[in-house]
Order: structure tokens, then C-alpha cells, then sequence
């Protein structure tokens, strides 16, 4: 086949390439290849350097990153302080009252939680993991969206759920008043 405007020269040295770029589809090792793996080791070097220099840019001494539109942001963000009433604290435990993901200790993750006493403000033990909400209580209290739960030693822990720390608790069989 003669392409028009290419010299025959021009046409063999264009099969041939053709034919070598076919022919090596299925080796490991090819131009194509070559060209791929080239790029990808460049665009590692870029991102170990990328990194280098965010990590070598200076800590801001508030915790803060400073966004391109010049808002900052805080790196750490915390939920706003939970205050919830007794009418509210009754409508979580009637709701969790039914729910049966109360925390066993006799379970091999959670048998190191068994000497654990509750407070506000202490870390729940690794192995006890907090539940969500259920959805008509974050329907009625929109607030607890972030927050979590558990049931342990008849009580319902209110758990931050970035935290992992109480920030409140009550009785889980007694209603409140």
C-alpha cells in the first residue's frame, strides 16, 4: 500500500515501526512500555518532592490550614459542646431500649472493657465499638448526626464520634424525668 506524499523509504521505515510496536504488544519490555513506566517513575519523583516540600513547609503554630481564598480552617475540628436535655436523653433511650447491642464481656475483643467504668470525658476501650444513632432519633436531634453510642453496664454512653470519648451518659432502664 503506498500512502500518498510518503516517500517508499518513508512507508518501510513506518511498517516496520508498525510491525515492532505489534509484535512486542505481548512482551513485557516495549517502547510503549518503556515510555509508560518512564512517565510513572517521574510522576512518583514528583510526588516524593510534593511531599518533601509540604512537609517542610512550616507548622502553623495554631493548627490551622490557610486555604488559596484565604479562609483558614482548623486541622483538627471538634464537635460543638453537647447539651442535651432530659426529654431528649428519654427519646435516645427509649429508642436504644430496643436494640440489642448491648456490649458483652464475655466476648475476647471486649473482655479487657470489663473493668472499665464510665464517665464523661473517658476514651471507650479498644474493642468496643460505638453504634449510630438510630435514624428517628437523628430525624428529632439533628445535633447528634456526629455522635455515637453505646449500651454498657445499663447505661447509654453518648460517644463523640471522632473522639471516641463519652460526652454524656444516663441510665439505660430507668426513664428520666
Amino acid at each position: 500500500m503506498l500512502v500518498p506524499g510518503l516517500s517508499p523509504t518513508a512507508k518501510t521505515r513506518r511498517e516496520r515501526s508498525k510491525n515492532l510496536s505489534v509484535t512486542l504488544q505481548g512482551r513485557s519490555i516495549g517502547r510503549r512500555m518503556q515510555a509508560m513506566r518512564s512517565s510513572t517513575v517521574v510522576a512518583a519523583l514528583v510526588l516524593m518532592l510534593g511531599g518533601t516540600a509540604v512537609s517542610t513547609a512550616p507548622s502553623n503554630a495554631q493548627g490551622e490550614v490557610e486555604l488559596s481564598n484565604g479562609i483558614k480552617v482548623p486541622q483538627n475540628p471538634s464537635l460543638p459542646k453537647l447539651n442535651l436535655t432530659n426529654m431528649q436523653r428519654e427519646q435516645i433511650r427509649k429508642a436504644v431500649l430496643t436494640e440489642h447491642n448491648e456490649v458483652e464481656f464475655r466476648l475476647a475483643a471486649t473482655r479487657s472493657a470489663k473493668d472499665f467504668n464510665p464517665a464523661v470525658g473517658a476514651k471507650i476501650p479498644k474493642g468496643v465499638k460505638a453504634q449510630s444513632l438510630p435514624a428517628p432519633v437523628l430525624s428529632q436531634i439533628p445535633e447528634l448526626r456526629d455522635y455515637m453510642y453505646v449500651k454498657m453496664k445499663d447505661h447509654v454512653l453518648i460517644v463523640n464520634g471522632m473522639t471516641n470519648k463519652i460526652v454524656d451518659m444516663f441510665a439505660e432502664t430507668q426513664p428520666l424525668s
